[in-house]
């Protein structure tokens, strides 16, 4: 007679991705190739062009990162003007919604499968706002999410209401939540609440690590933030892509980017075991 032992568990199969800038003045090729070496699979890239110290067009990014062997997971849409969404009618808003339909369409372009998109700036003003004009703004977004088969990615920034409104309205296939660790656990209202509710929407990650307190963009495990209780719902969810958005601290600058590259890339290693530890 023959007995059958437990079968060894299979291990957990993560992509490794950072944002293209981490927070060194570096041409947009050596910041790429510096990825490359540090052993990371892909990136998100910022979609505009970058201007200074080093000038480099947005449409040369896609071709230049496959040519190093790394995959893109996202592109960002610009930082700011996000308060117009809630402060002007749709009819006001016809040019920015028309530039975020170009960013979806520049995805399917250039075979990018989502695209990341705040809610709002810092400043935005309440009293200045109307909820009906954000649903207005981000249907036309989902709208052109299904027609191009781009995920919008809405990151949950300072308003997570307004995230949670979006998402509690706008139920399409490709239209979900962008995860920023950081965001979330610096508000006491946050810290896990938004991915155990909107888990199944989940379309991009933002992983960093800070002190609770600010936006600080650390590496994973400087900071405060219980990342291996973050790794243990993502991996509930069948989430395998650990996306960095980091940024060297004055301390790192001092040192070669490639330096901390690779301590980003080895950070997880620790929190994985110890995420590991509480599935066994």
């Amino acid at each position: 007679m023959t007995t059958q032992g437990k079968s060894t568990p299979q291990p957990y199969d993560w992509t490794y991705s950072v944002f293209s800038w981490f927070g060194y003045f570096m041409p947009f090729e050596e910041r790429i190739r510096a990825i490359k070496q540090a052993g990371f699979d892909a990136v998100m890239l910022s979609w505009e062009d970058e201007m200074a110290p080093y000038a480099y067009p947005k449409e040369a990014f896609p071709d230049y990162v496959r040519s190093q062997g790394l995959a893109i997971t996202n592109f960002h849409a610009p930082y700011i003007g996000y308060n117009q969404i809630w402060e002007k009618t749709i009819a006001e808003n016809a040019d920015y919604v028309a530039a975020f339909v170009d960013m979806i369409a520049d995805c399917a372009r250039f075979d990018v499968p989502a695209i990341v998109v705040h809610t709002n700036d810092l400043d935005l003003d309440n009293d200045g706002m109307r909820l009906d004009n954000g649903y207005a703004f981000f249907s036309e977004l989902a709208e052109a999410g299904e027609r191009y088969g781009v995920d919008i990615a809405v990151e949950n920034v300072s308003r997570t209401f307004l995230l949670r409104y979006v998402l509690d309205r706008i139920d399409t296939p490709r239209f979900g939540m962008c995860y920023d660790v950081s965001h979330d656990y610096m508000l006491h209202c946050g810290r896990g609440k938004l991915l155990r509710e909107y888990g199944d929407r989940l379309k991009a990650l933002h992983l960093s690590d800070n002190d609770l307190n600010l936006d600080r963009h650390m590496i994973p495990g400087e900071g405060l933030v219980p990342e291996a209780e973050v790794v243990r719902a993502l991996k509930a969810l069948d989430w395998h892509i650990l996306s960095f958005e980091v940024t060297a601290s004055g301390k790192w600058r001092e040192k070669e980017p490639i330096e901390f590259l690779r301590a980003l890339r080895g950070s997880m290693a620790p929190i994985l075991a110890e995420a590991e530890k509480y599935d066994e």
